[in-house]
């Protein structure tokens, strides 16, 4: 390459560095503190330019994974750092004042991240669980909610390389070769995409490097005849151009079965494809061209009866019915970044799809087994979501005064959905019910915001920021009735629109170099919508508005020890303002979604990592969560105040060491061991002690050899070590009934790196 630059500050230097050869060098602003550096002459490559420029400072370079440039100090033991995109720029993880936990490349490798609930068993304040195979239960500080109608917003936003995931259906999926794992906690009501109440879960996929041919093959075998393939690759087109190419098989014998059907459960068939192209169309212009497709399939979940029918195995059902699961997802982005006046213009559009199917059985027990008046009712649900989205954002330089981000956002959903429900009668599987639900919802939502920081004197920063989002909704529903015609109905062109400004307002403090604290007050918002499951047209007729969320903040973060120690450490007051929640009105008579409670979420969290040797990382994590529903009465019915918020565990403990021991001339031994530690909590505001998740610790162990030269290494795992039978789901429709999560698993991978 062909590039001069002047003496200057050391930060400033590379910074231009990395801008000018289409690099990402990651460094610690507090490593190149007062740092100068010296001229690089003409017609030099990258890696020329960067000894010339870390020369005499005690610092060096190295590239990290996915080619990124990772500058540190010499003979360092430092913790992996990660970059974080909270705030709608990189930044160094502990430079960013909001709460969040992050996972780079190495820590999605070592833990063997592959779902969402993996990450959620590391994470303090993050539940990941599951009602059925297309319903999982994302849940951050208490925030979550159990709508499945068509249309409806999560609390929780899932968020792939900038683009938000408009279904939770379509939210749980393959981890593999991801870059960063980031996982925010609180109201996103000022800079993302989706304005959510409870966090964001963001996931960045990393992008080819110019320079880099290379690749990794992993081979894994496992008992339940799990066969499993991975495989990464980045390829240089040129000097301007690369190709990223991303995908996973998985397959795998169910953990359960219906004994009555002879059926295999929550077995897995899936089949995961991701690929970016990376272009620099002009030196100050990037372009990334993305593409992602995703088929799974499986035979249901195991609910597996307390009462009725049981056989006294929790591991079998008696539900006698052919569950499925099907699912199929794609999407494409075009990501355009524009260097412009010292800052960065950014554009994202992008295009998603995902259509869902799963028969299941609501009731756990099959109608053989029940008696009287009872009924098993059977669902079939299928929805197919579209959406379309469109962001543009500039991103200031960073001056002696501050910075600003300002952008626009828009999202347009068309989402569909036939729920399908029949119930057989107890004894003789007699059709007492048989009704179809015909379920659509236009949604449109359009947001501008702005987020500014001013630097203080003393070391202080202030960050204001602010979002207005209005959003409008057109639903339609076709009910039919096919056993009480009169109970048909169909109703279209019901619109309802909503308006919001959430701000946000953050103080920090970096009195000295260890040390970045900050007290925040952010505001978040789930959009309003129709109950379109519903059974009349009184209940379809009436939406439900956005609940919002306040949210007060105190953090710290530091780091110690010549950064081999990090501290971090959050308390939080988060109160509910017209809380949504679904339940039957028994003086209107009508089951509904309705603006019922408001609500209080207490909580503290503490993480720390300590790399006590280059051979020798661990971390420990600790989550304290106290919600309570200030007022929720049902009218003429019960009374709910003072009970919990649902998935909202008060205590969620973690603890891991991450092991890689050289062994000379023969390579490395290496390991990981986790253990996480779960406490009681409820599935619902009822407090019911029917839904009640017992508590619950899982140890997972990995053990692994990897040559000198690291072209390849082997590895055996064992997850649930202990074979703890834990709680996914209670159920107490018609029986008692419960659904457990992954029994003990283990196996072998062979990686192979090119």
């Amino acid at each position: 390459m062909s590039m001069t630059a002047h003496a200057a500050d050391l930060g400033a230097a590379l910074v231009k560095l990395g801008r000018e050869s289409g690099r990402e060098i990651l460094f610690s602003a507090d490593a190149v503190r007062g740092q100068k550096t010296s001229a690089i002459p003409e017609n030099v490559s990258v890696e020329e330019a960067l000894n010339a420029l870390l020369s005499g400072t005690g610092l060096h370079w190295r590239v990290g994974d996915a080619g990124t440039i990772v500058i540190e100090r010499e003979h360092s033991v430092e913790l992996e750092e990660i970059v974080i995109t909270a705030q709608r720029r990189d930044e160094r993880g502990q430079d960013v004042p909001i709460a969040v936990t992050g996972f780079g490349p190495n820590a999605i490798e070592s833990y063997r991240l592959e779902r969402l609930r993996d990450i959620s068993r590391l994470t303090p304040g993050l539940l990941v669980s599951s009602f059925n195979q297309s319903s999982p239960t994302i849940a951050i500080r208490g925030a979550s909610n159990t709508f499945t109608q068509i249309g409806v917003n999560k609390p929780v936003a899932v968020v792939v390389d900038d683009v938000f995931i408009p279904r939770n259906s379509a939210a749980d999926f393959e981890l593999f070769g991801l870059d960063s794992i980031q996982v925010l906690r609180g109201p996103q009501g000022t800079l993302f995409g989706r304005n959510v109440t409870g966090g964001a879960i963001v996931l960045d996929t990393g992008k080819p490097d110019y320079l880099t041919n290379d690749a990794k093959v992993r081979l894994t075998s496992g008992d339940y005849s799990t066969h499993a393939v991975e495989a990464l690759g980045d390829a240089a087109l040129g000097d301007r151009a690369a190709l990223r190419l991303a995908g996973a098989f998985r397959e795998r014998d169910g953990y359960g079965r219906d004994r009555l059907t002879g059926r295999e459960q929550d077995d897995q068939d899936s089949l995961n494809l991701r690929a970016q192209v990376r272009v620099q169309l002009a030196d100050s212009l990037e372009m990334l061209l993305g593409a992602d497709y995703g088929d799974d399939q499986n035979g249901g979940r195991t609910l597996s009866s307390i009462g009725a029918g049981d056989d006294g195995d929790r591991r079998t059902s008696e539900l006698g019915i052919e569950q499925n699961f099907e699912r199929t997802q794609r999407g494409g982005s075009a990501r355009l970044n524009w260097q412009v006046g010292g800052g960065q213009l950014t554009s994202i559009t992008a295009v998603r799809e995902s259509e869902t199917a799963e028969i299941y059985s609501n009731v756990g027990a099959s109608y053989l087994f029940l008696s009287g008046t009872q009924s098993q009712l059977v669902s079939d649900d299928a929805d197919d979501v579209r959406a379309l989205t469109q962001e543009v954002r500039y991103a200031s330089p960073i001056t002696d005064f501050g910075s600003v981000v300002a952008g626009l956002y828009y999202l347009d959903e068309d989402a569909s959905r036939l729920l399908q429900t029949r119930a057989f009668a107890a004894g003789t599987g007699a059709l007492v019910t048989d009704q179809a639900a015909d379920q659509s919802v236009d949604s449109r939502s359009v947001a501008g915001f702005i987020d500014g920081t001013i630097k203080l004197p003393a070391e202080l920063q202030l960050t204001l920021g602010v979002r207005y989002t209005e959003d409008r909704k057109t639903a339609a529903l076709t009910r039919t009735d096919r056993i009480r015609a009169a109970n048909s109905f169909t109703l279209s062109g019901l619109e309802q629109s909503w308006n919001e400004w959430t701000p946000r307002a953050v103080l920090s403090w970096s009195p000295v170099k260890p040390l970045h604290a900050y007290v925040s007050y952010s505001k978040g918002y789930t959009a309003g919508g129709f109950n379109t499951d519903a059974t009349s047209v009184a209940a379809l007729s009436r939406p439900f508005d956005p609940e919002t969320v306040a949210n007060y903040e105190i953090g710290v973060k530091t780091d110690w020890w010549q950064d081999r120690l990090r501290i971090n450490a959050s308390a939080f007051h988060m109160k509910y303002d017209d809380k949504q929640e679904l339940f039957f009105d028994n003086v209107t008579r009508i089951l509904n979604i309705y603006n019922a409670a408001s609500a209080t979420s207490d909580g503290f969290e503490i993480e720390s990592r300590l790399q006590a040797a280059k051979w020798l990382t661990l971390n420990a994590s600790y989550g304290l969560l106290d919600t309570e529903y200030d007022e929720f009465i049902i009218p003429g019915g019960a009374v709910y105040t003072g009970n919990p918020l649902s998935s909202s565990p008060e205590d969620k403990v973690a603890f891991s060491a991450i092991v890689a021991v050289p062994l000379g001339q023969w390579g490395e031994i290496g390991g990981m061991a986790m253990y996480s530690s779960t406490s009681s909590y409820f599935t619902g505001a009822s407090a019911d002690p029917g839904l009640r998740v017992p508590a619950y610790d899982l140890v997972n162990v990995t053990i692994g050899l990897t040559p000198k030269d690291g072209r390849w290494s082997l590895a055996a795992f064992v997850r649930n070590l202990m074979d703890e039978e834990y709680l996914l789901t209670p159920s107490t429709q018609t029986v008692r009934a419960e659904y457990l999560g992954e029994p003990r698993t283990m196996g072998v991978s062979l990686t192979w790196n090119f």
